[in-house]
């Protein structure tokens, strides 16, 4: 696997991982080549677009109830954390078990990537991953932000 293909891999997971938020209106709630714009840049068939939209359906039940088990566990260890006296097992296997859940939907959201890929080719996706880069550049250069949220002023 080349360099480029995980960067890519990287961008547009930020694209799923993000469908609930602002970025992912921008992307028609996960969606993005339901976008015109999108989809011509990207010349996508009628029947690329049926396709992702059955791995996208296929899929978004799936990511749903994978994030909310991952939320559950965060809450726990959230909760073991703020308790007095701090079990240092308990907040060690708390967090093992936060950690197990993520790699889980991490693992899941970069097959759906490796399903997306696969139906793009090699080409498309990277124009789709730059396309996403740029999204995201020029949100966060209107924003004002940067890495760590909006600047002071």
């Amino acid at each position: 696997m080349n360099k480029s293909f995980v960067v890519a891999a990287l961008v547009l997971a930020a694209m799923i991982i993000t469908s609930g938020d602002v970025y992912a209106q921008d992307m028609g709630n996960g969606r993005w080549w339901q976008r015109p714009g999108v989809a011509k840049e990207l010349n996508l068939s009628d029947k690329e677009k049926q396709a992702l939209d059955d791995m996208f359906i296929k899929n978004r039940d799936k990511f749903i109830d994978m994030k909310s088990d991952l939320d559950k566990e965060r809450l726990k260890l959230e909760d073991i954390l703020n308790k007095e006296p701090i079990s240092d097992a308990s907040a060690a296997a708390q967090y093992k078990r936060v950690e197990e859940k993520r790699q889980k939907l991490a693992a899941e959201r970069f097959k759906y990537i490796l399903g997306v890929r696969k139906i793009l080719g090699q080409d498309r996706f990277q124009r789709l991953s730059a396309m996403a880069d740029e999204m995201r550049k020029k949100r966060f250069e209107h924003e004002g932000q940067g890495f760590r949220g909006k600047e002071e002023q």
